[in-house]
């Protein structure tokens, strides 16, 4: 009877685990995985983004610019995530602080990084002579790495 009630508890932790997977961000296999939008090989988790729309689907992308592009300004339902330049950690879009410069290289120009703290935003922003972007509205509202 124990080893009944050890397998069910080790299956209901396996189906807890796969609930909690589907709320976060998608895993992204690098130099295997295509951004949704451009179609290149997503090879940097720094730069890397994806989204989930309230059907489910994922889409992942190679750039914060892909997303930028893909998006549209348009935000309403969707999961957004973003890498911490910092530490390469998936981080909610929502509760980011951006960085925007055409001095910043990723993989399709789109000049922008994400940060979990705005020290450090602000310290790339020094380093990249970027503009600070509080908000994912914010950055959605901008047209380009320049703005």
């Amino acid at each position: 009877m124990a080893p009944a009630r050890t397998v069910l508890g080790l299956l209901a932790l396996l189906a807890a685990g796969c609930a909690a997977r589907a709320d976060g961000p998608p895993a992204i296999v690098l130099d295997r995985d295509a951004c949704s939008h451009c179609g290149m090989l997503i090879s940097e988790a720094r730069h890397a983004a994806a989204l989930r729309a309230p059907g489910g689907s994922t889409r992942a992308f190679d750039d914060i610019g892909c997303l930028r592009r893909a998006a549209g300004g348009a935000t309403a339902g969707l999961r957004i995530w973003v890498h911490d330049a910092a530490d390469e950690s998936w981080l909610d879009a929502r509760e980011a602080t951006f960085v925007v410069s055409p001095e910043v290289r990723t993989p399709m120009a789109g000049g922008v990084l994400a940060f979990r703290h705005a020290a450090d935003a602000e310290r790339a922003a020094s380093q990249y002579h970027g503009r600070v972007i509080r908000s994912l509205t914010g950055l959605l509202e901008t047209t380009g790495a320049g703005s």
